[in-house]
Formats: structure tokens, sequence, C-alpha cells
């Protein structure tokens, strides 16, 4: 099958469109690292913090998810943040962090 003018072309846009859509959410990364930051909440700490407020099964109340899937979250978009940057990265099961909090998307 041979690619036609057209195919290419479309494939460009689709790449383009990508990249604007990485190029949003590293600003949205930015923005919620920053205020995470001006908040200090100590998502990890050992002991509960009085600001946080639990469910029996540990997680955030109301969420499905506890703090240190949060805190994990947190530092995985640090990485992304520093990959997206030119910045040292560090290994980790960065997309796993992700997916526990993300809300699942549906197939096309």
């Amino acid at each position: 099958m041979a690619l036609s003018i057209d195919g290419s072309r479309s494939e460009a846009q689709a790449i383009a469109q990508v990249c604007t859509e990485l190029a949003a959410i590293l600003a949205k990364a930015d923005v919620i690292l920053e205020h995470n930051s001006d908040q200090s909440i100590e998502w990890a700490a050992a002991q509960l913090p009085a600001y946080i407020a639990e469910d029996a099964q540990g997680n955030i109340n109301g969420l499905l998810f506890d703090r240190a899937s949060v805190s994990n979250a947190v530092g995985s978009l640090a990485q992304f943040r520093a990959l997206m940057t030119n910045q040292a990265v560090a290994q980790g099961d960065h997309l796993g962090n992700i997916n526990k909090l993300a809300t699942a998307m549906p197939l096309r």
C-alpha cells in the first residue's frame, strides 16, 4: 500500500495535535506541581496528617485511591516535567502511578 500525499498530511496533523496536547499537559503539570509544593501537603507522611481524611479502606475520603498513590503520582508528574524539559529522569512505574488516579479512557 503506497502512502498518499493526503495520508502523510493527515498523519502530520495528528502528530501536531498530540504535541499540542502534550504541551498543554506540561503546562498543567507545572501548575499543579507548584501549587502542591506551595501547599506543603505531606501525602506520604507516616502518620495521617490532620488535614487529610481517610475512609475505612485507607483511601482519601470520597476517593478511590490513597495518599501514597497521590504521592507517587506527584513524583511521576515531576518526572514527566523533567523529561519534557530535558532534565535527568529516573526509571519507575510512572504510567502505573498515573493510571491509579486517572479516569479510564473509553476505547475508540
